[in-house]
């Protein structure tokens, strides 16, 4: 029996995008970035990528998700929609990390990836290839304050994502041959993450243990504290 057809979400960044694979191996992505419309385009975007290979969610084996860390509208909209279709289908879903999802965006074999957490923080984690050319965490992700991070000061690493763009003068000292600060995770990367563990074994997780990947509190639940 082959791999099941996955379809892929991410919705944690200002970018809003779906994914799906095609029956010869392909990737199908559908990419915007849309501040604050993640909620009115996410499921016009599942279907047309879906009627682009000629399926139905009927065709669909597994949800891929990123979840996080990212803005919490956003990650809550692409959590609750993964959820809710693979309930209604009885489908495994792959929580993936948006950092892991952003580091895989690009062929660079050591990555340091940042997206802009706001409030003068950002979402930082280091991440190595590993032999098939998955990046895998180095340590922990963590949600701090710019000059908090500590980047590898050596080595040829490539820093990426909006914390980059944001934040790049505080981190004159890393170790990076260079940088791109427009770049946030894709679906077509979360597909690819989810597909290496299925291939690896990994069965997923049932849909109602899928949890946002806040790393922070929001600003309510501070308030609460």
């Amino acid at each position: 029996m082959g791999s099941p057809r996955l379809l892929a979400i991410d919705t944690a960044t200002e970018a809003c995008s779906v994914a799906v694979d095609t029956a010869d191996g392909r990737v199908l992505e559908e990419y915007v970035v849309a501040i604050n419309a993640h909620s009115q385009l996410l499921l016009p975007m599942i279907q047309r990528v879906l009627d682009r290979v000629d399926c139905t969610l009927a065709d669909v084996g597994a949800i891929a998700c990123g979840v996080g860390p990212g803005g919490f509208t956003g990650v809550r909209i692409g959590v609750s929609t993964a959820q809710a279709l693979a309930i209604a289908r009885g489908l495994p879903v792959y929580p993936v990390s948006s950092l892991q999802a952003l580091a895989a965006t690009v062929p660079r074999p050591q990555v340091l990836a940042a997206l802009d957490a706001r409030r003068g923080e950002v979402y930082a984690g280091v991440f190595r290839q590993d032999a098939q050319a998955i990046p895998r965490l180095q340590g922990v992700e963590k949600v701090c304050a710019p000059e908090a991070v500590n980047w590898p000061a050596t080595g040829h690493w490539w820093g990426l994502g909006t914390g980059w763009q944001v934040y790049h003068a505080h981190w004159r000292d890393a170790g990076v041959l260079g940088w791109s600060g427009d770049s946030f995770p894709r679906a077509g990367a979360v597909l690819r993450l989810a597909r290496a563990r299925i291939q690896a074994g990994d069965r997923g997780i049932a849909p109602v243990l899928l949890e946002p990947h806040y790393i922070r509190p929001s600003l309510s639940e501070e308030g609460r504290q």
